[in-house]
């Protein structure tokens, strides 16, 4: 069964608070939605610039320098412009655009403000990106009909509060929710049930399927599974031994059936990976400056890992050239780390055995596998120099106080006049709080 709605309509379906959550208790839920903000950033900027709304927005870094699209409004999609496109293209297939240079704290605020809102309604809540949440509601909301009624309400707030849209996938689980919510956009409302849910992906593309990349739709494709259908009725056995473990799971994925359980933000999501990444001015071949930029990012990473609370144990560069070809290389540590030189002894190493000398435009590094930072214990290979822990200490104080760029690491000051380009802003909005 599948019910799409085109007008929202203010409905009263509120009549009590929420019941408060049970302490350790994980909440089954009746009927989950997904809310999906429509061009999130680009509307964000129209809505509070009146003179942006109803022509064409691009955000994007510093709009005199090289770089990429961040978000398009929805009155440019239609020249062809998308989010990861060089500004280039983007200028010559939409000329008349207005570029407007991102503003990353806005953005989180209005969302922090968006999930405020959404606790009224429930208090299950999981943010699943800066602009996408999904809302959990208890089994006496256990219709199609009921949660249709409770997104329309929320659309209709969003557009009153915010004077944004939004649109809203409502399903028994959190995989129909979050393909629902994509089925109609701007400001659409499909609410989907299993059988429904087949109704519509059975006949797309196997790679709509959540969870399916490129390479996994090509792999597929080759075994002649084409669509979502193709791979419902796949046998299980076979896509095991194809795909491991993943290809049964996403055969039931492809029947609209998900158990993966909704984490309220009540309980807490500790971050998987944290990492820089910079779009460099001009496409650079120096090895010296691209490792200088380099160690400034382990640096910065290294940082946020101390600030937050967290080691890591793989670390990874991103390295993208000219012609947009990315490679991604990473390497396990022995033993877990916050500390940024360490993170640049394996990057650099990954860098110099991976690089083939062409010119880059792009550097990143991710530190992944994170576990809260121990208490009291010796997490890393160089954490017997005290000398260096609380020289970090001190460093982080000095950048809380006076700002990202007030300290750098002496090997990069050939660079200072790229320093200000790798986007050194607020570290987090998250406030470290003692261990129990």
């Amino acid at each position: 069964m599948s019910l799409s709605f085109d007008d929202p309509v203010l409905v009263p379906v509120l009549t009590e608070a929420p019941p408060a959550p049970t302490p350790g208790a994980r909440r089954r839920h009746g009927m989950i939605l997904l809310v999906d903000m429509d061009a999130f950033f680009a509307s964000v900027e129209q809505a509070q610039h009146p003179h942006l709304r109803g022509v064409p927005v691009i955000v994007c870094g510093d709009p005199d320098r090289r770089g990429v699209v961040t978000a398009a409004s929805y009155e440019a999609r239609p020249f062809g412009v998308r989010a990861g496109m060089p500004l280039q293209e983007a200028r010559r297939l939409c000329p008349r655009a207005e570029y407007v240079e991102g503003n990353p704290e806005k953005y989180v605020s209005t969302s922090v403000h968006l999930l405020d809102l959404y606790t009224r309604f429930t208090p299950d809540v999981e943010p699943f990106s800066v602009d996408e949440a999904f809302l959990g509601f208890p089994l006496r909301v256990d219709s199609l009909e009921r949660g249709a009624e409770i997104a329309r309400q929320i659309q209709s707030e969003i557009a009153d509060r915010f004077r944004l849209g939004a649109s809203i996938g409502v399903g028994p689980n959190k995989l129909v929710a979050k393909m629902a919510a994509g089925v109609q956009k701007p400001r659409g409302l499909t609410a989907l049930d299993e059988a429904g849910f087949c109704d519509v992906f059975w006949p797309r593309e196997v790679h709509e399927l959540w969870g399916v990349g490129p390479k996994l739709a090509e792999r597929m494709r080759a075994l002649g599974i084409v669509t979502v259908g193709d791979l419902a009725h796949a046998p299980a056995p076979a896509l095991g031994a194809a795909f491991g473990i993943i290809g049964p799971q996403l055969r039931e994925a492809a029947w609209g059936r998900d158990e993966t359980p909704l984490v309220p933000c009540y309980e807490g999501v500790d971050p998987k990976s944290m990492g820089h990444e910079v779009t460099l001015p001009e496409d650079s071949d120096d090895s010296e400056h691209l490792e200088a930029t380099l160690l400034r990012l382990c640096d910065q990473v290294g940082r946020r890992l101390r600030k937050e609370g967290f080691v890591g144990r793989v670390v990874a560069v991103r390295l993208r050239d000219a012609t947009f070809t990315t490679r991604i290389r990473q390497r396990a540590l022995h033993r877990y780390t916050q500390q940024g030189h360490r993170i640049f002894e394996v990057a650099r190493g990954l860098f110099r055995e991976n690089w083939n000398g062409a010119g880059l435009r792009l550097v990143g590094v991710t530190v992944s596998a994170l576990q809260p930072e121990p208490e009291g214990e010796q997490i890393d290979l160089f954490s017997t120099c005290e000398r260096s822990e609380e020289l970090n200490h001190a460093l982080d104080r000095v950048r809380d106080r006076l700002g990202e760029v007030s300290v750098v690491p002496a090997a990069t000051l050939r660079q200072r006049r790229h320093r200000s380009h790798v986007p050194f802003g607020v570290i987090s909005s998250r406030t470290r709080v003692p261990a129990d």
